[in-house]
């Protein structure tokens, strides 16, 4: 039987878990609250639950506890390693402001994808097509990738960056049709970890980076790209073992805009660098066989700047590769 486990990063209520209830019965639920101790109340809901502040996170991890940065949704990378550790064969992350849409069976959908096998070379023009490949595919090179990340998407409020969010700020998005785009080998997407599942096989690679705060308050100096950086480095490494990602289905409805010109300011360190850090990840040579190696021969090969941030996210990366 496949065990999955539903990670929730959180600083509030999780009675939205409540409209979810009929999807989690079989599946084990890790809460990572952003506060140095637990004092959320947790709903009744899913097969077992875990609840996680940072003081389970500093007894645990001692020395290392530093990686799991705090006062952002990166926090979740606690609960990653918490499901993989209690077997986990599929991890599904989800934030607190997002519900279910008719039609969307987020646990099932993203299940369904996971067990997909893709074109490794080419992409099938029909979307959506698990079985029905159009005329030209070549026979021999249909299902040899298997998909490791499926990335869902949401309704109602997008994951816009504060400029788009400024020029669009009565946007809806209403769209939710059910389709399935493989993201192609050696491009990058931006992957928001709203809505986000993966095998346990790529756990080691799944890493959100130094952002938000350390433990004792400090701003790493960065923020709002700890997924897309995940997301950067992951598919990088998927590209070259020849492991599948997915975009589509299943979809939630995302609630809750946050604060554009709050946004502008966290951003703002992050939009230069982004433009630089894709770019010397794609220069990488990779030569390792394993998700674990690969992430550490990333960290070590990317050239990046010479700065404190960098050299603790480089340290950051070993030291958590190696938790696997």
């Amino acid at each position: 039987m496949i065990k999955i486990s539903l990670i929730v990063p959180t600083i509030r209520t999780l009675d939205f878990l409540l409209d979810w209830k009929s999807e989690l019965d079989k599946v084990d639920i890790f809460i990572c609250e952003d506060h140095p101790e637990k004092s959320l109340s947790v709903p009744e809901v899913g097969n077992h639950t875990h609840h996680y502040s940072w003081k389970e996170i500093d007894a645990e991890l001692g020395k290392d506890s530093w990686i799991i940065p705090r006062r952002v949704s990166g926090i979740r990378n606690y609960g990653f390693l918490k499901a993989y550790e209690q077997g986990a064969d599929i991890i599904v992350t989800l934030d607190d402001d997002c519900y279910p849409v008719k039609g969307h069976s987020l646990i099932a959908q993203h299940q369904q994808n996971l067990e997909l096998s893709v074109p490794k070379k080419w992409t099938n023009t029909y979307p959506d097509s698990r079985h029905l490949y159009t005329r030209g595919m070549p026979y021999l090179n249909r299902k040899d990738s298997p998909v490791m990340l499926s990335h869902g998407l949401w309704t109602n409020v997008l994951d816009h960056d504060g400029p788009t969010h400024l020029h669009n700020l009565d946007f809806k998005a209403t769209f939710a049709e059910h389709f399935l785009q493989i993201l192609p080998s050696g491009s990058y997407f931006p992957m928001c970890s709203m809505n986000l599942a993966f095998r346990r096989e790529i756990a080691p690679i799944m890493y959100f980076p130094l952002m938000g705060t350390d433990s004792a308050g400090i701003k790493w100096g960065f923020d709002r790209f700890d997924d897309i950086w995940a997301g950067i480095f992951a598919k990088k490494i998927l590209d070259h073992l020849g492991l599948g990602a997915v975009n589509g289905a299943p979809f939630v409805e995302h609630r809750k805009a946050s604060d554009p010109f709050s946004n502008l300011k966290k951003e703002a360190a992050g939009i230069e660098m982004n433009e630089q850090l894709w770019q010397a990840v794609d220069q990488v040579k990779l030569s390792k066989s394993t998700p674990k190696e690969c992430y550490i021969e990333l960290a070590k090969k990317t050239k990046l700047p010479k700065t404190e941030y960098f050299n603790h996210l480089r340290s950051a990366m070993q030291i958590w590769a190696e938790l696997f």
